[in-house]
């Protein structure tokens, strides 16, 4: 999250949507892909 973060801040935000995206392929915890889906959300209403 902090690598997604940094991206964010620095305007990368389609970055930030890839190493989310990385994540969220590989994970298998429900409430973990909730998180990441919410996150992801986020960027799409900042960009």
């Amino acid at each position: 999250m902090a690598d997604v973060e940094r991206c964010r801040v620095a305007g990368d935000i389609d970055g930030a949507r890839q190493l989310l995206n990385d994540v969220l392929a590989v994970e298998v915890v429900p409430h973990y892909q909730d998180i990441l889906r919410a996150n992801l959300a986020a960027l799409d209403d900042e960009s």
